[in-house]
């Protein structure tokens, strides 16, 4: 364990930054069948020499009500003027999330994170085509 621990602390900053965004996207691309959905809030990061505020976007792998999602996003961190790729976890709740999360602008740190949802993909595609859209874990058996 040590020797790894050693391996990625050597690691250069931009191989660092491969290796979130790799896991990110295997994050984002597991969920092939979930309706994604998109949020937008603030972040509070714990860096290792301060704390930060910003305003961000996320992508969450599913719009499900009182569900647990993975979540892909991008702060502008208002202290330090600078953007923050973020990855994580979140609840979602009726029209809002709570989340936390891994974010990377030089240097890797953890944040917080809690905002607006958009609205949910099946009423966006109800009121643009004025079709019901079929939902296959809520088709009448």
């Amino acid at each position: 364990m040590k020797t790894i621990t050693k391996r990625l602390s050597r690691a250069s900053a931009p191989k660092q930054a491969a290796c979130a965004i790799s896991i990110a996207m295997m994050i984002a691309a597991a969920p092939a069948s979930a309706d994604p959905t998109i949020g937008f809030g603030l972040s509070v990061s714990y860096g290792p020499q301060s704390i930060d505020t910003g305003l961000g976007v996320r992508i969450f792998s599913d719009n499900e009500d009182d569900s647990n999602v993975a979540t892909i996003g991008l702060d502008y961190m208002l202290v330090s003027q600078s953007w923050r790729a973020t990855i994580g976890a979140a609840h979602l709740y009726d029209e809002t999330y709570f989340g936390l999360d891994l974010g990377f602008d030089g240097t890797f740190d953890f944040g917080v994170a809690a905002g607006l949802l958009r609205e949910e993909t099946e009423q966006v595609f109800a009121q643009q085509t004025g079709l019901v859209p079929v939902i296959p874990d809520q088709q009448p058996r």
